[in-house]
């Protein structure tokens, strides 16, 4: 009877420490980096993993859910780029896309970025779930937001504008 009390404390004490998270939070998102090495303006090589003095980096801020009206689900999503280029940035596509999946979202950044300055979230897309076009990329986001896991994700720079 002792015994199964002080598992009982034990568990409560240590066990929310080892719980999955019941959706996406920002630590899960500040550790999502698309790094890049730009020549003559183009990109010529990105990773998700980490890469010595990258000349831009694209991170993935927000990503919200939220209703609209009280009765439709949608997600407020935004990329942004950190300018290590030297040169000013005035504009970029970046593609949200799902590994395995031929839904994909595409994030316009609309903005100078001068260097080592990051882009705002100020204008963000808006992934509503009563939209049959983009239902697909809705479902992907829903089921990484609740699932906490965006090990799925990649990115990719469609678009850089320089001034």
């Amino acid at each position: 009877m002792r015994f199964s009390y002080i598992l009982i404390l034990f568990s409560f004490l240590i066990g929310p420490g080892y719980s999955k998270a019941d959706y996406l939070r920002n630590t899960d998102l500040k550790s999502f980096v698309y790094s890049c090495y730009v020549e003559n303006k183009i990109p010529v090589f990105c990773s998700n993993q980490k890469i010595d003095d990258p000349n831009i980096k694209v991170y993935l801020p927000l990503f919200k859910s939220v209703m609209i009206d009280e009765k439709i689900h949608a997600f407020r999503i935004m990329a942004t780029i950190e300018n290590l280029s030297k040169r000013n940035i005035i504009g970029a596509k970046v593609k949200l896309k799902f590994k395995g999946d031929t839904n994909n979202i595409e994030l316009i950044i609309n903005e100078k970025i001068k260097y080592k300055m990051v882009s705002t979230t100020n204008h963000s897309h808006l992934i509503r779930s009563d939209i049959p076009n983009i239902r697909g990329a809705y479902d992907k986001l829903h089921e990484a937001y609740y699932g906490a896991d965006i090990s799925n994700f990649e990115m990719m720079i469609t678009e850089l504008y320089f001034e």
